[in-house]
């Protein structure tokens, strides 16, 4: 006893939808551009709430993937998670990728150290959230030069505008997620091609 015609045919169909899915998560990871970082922000809910994202930083170091910085809480207490990742586009619940800096080659070692510089005390930043640790993080950057942004509250802002705008596509898994240049962040976008 086999299946039905038109069982078969919604398998074909469902295969090919998430063969198109994968394709287009697999182009968009190729079209970033290497050693840039962007803001990676994660819905939190299904419907999403406004203004309730997982924030993580990812940096882009070549076309076949990156490294995910991010600090979580999964027992009441902020540890950090970073790793290599590639396939940042195929991650549950990302909403948006917004494109923060170019960071040469020179400065990746430095950048790095940045990044985890705070990894041993994240009990000491005050009101610790992933949010709290990113915003303190681009600080240090910024203040290194590696990052070019004079106000992280107001690119805060702008995330959470963009990842509202965003949200609902996400919710309803929009392929591909979107990468959009952060205004407040000075750097070359026309090497990077952003939205």
């Amino acid at each position: 006893m086999g299946s039905s015609p038109s069982r078969e045919a919604q398998r074909a169909a469902a295969r090919e939808r998430a063969r198109a899915t994968r394709k287009k998560q697999e182009d968009a990871l190729a079209n970033l551009t290497p050693n840039t970082l962007q803001i990676a922000l994660y819905l939190r809910s299904d419907p999403p709430l406004q203004n309730d994202f997982h924030w993580a930083l990812y940096f882009h170091r070549q076309a076949s993937g990156g490294t995910k910085y991010q600090v979580e809480n999964p027992y009441k207490v902020y540890m950090p998670n970073h790793g290599h990742t590639g396939g940042i586009f195929k991650e549950n619940f990302l909403c948006a990728l917004i494109k923060i800096a170019s960071i040469p080659e020179d400065l990746h070692a430095t950048f790095d150290q940045i990044v985890r510089s705070r990894d041993g005390d994240l009990g000491s930043i005050p009101g610790v959230t992933c949010r709290v640790w990113l915003l303190e993080i681009l600080r240090q950057l910024s203040l290194r030069g590696i990052v070019h942004c004079d106000d992280v509250g107001i690119l805060e802002r702008e995330c959470f505008d963009i990842g509202n705008r965003f949200s609902a596509a996400a919710a309803q898994n929009e392929q591909p997620r979107p990468v959009v240049d952060a205004n407040l962040c000075i750097w070359d976008r026309h090497a990077t091609g952003g939205l």
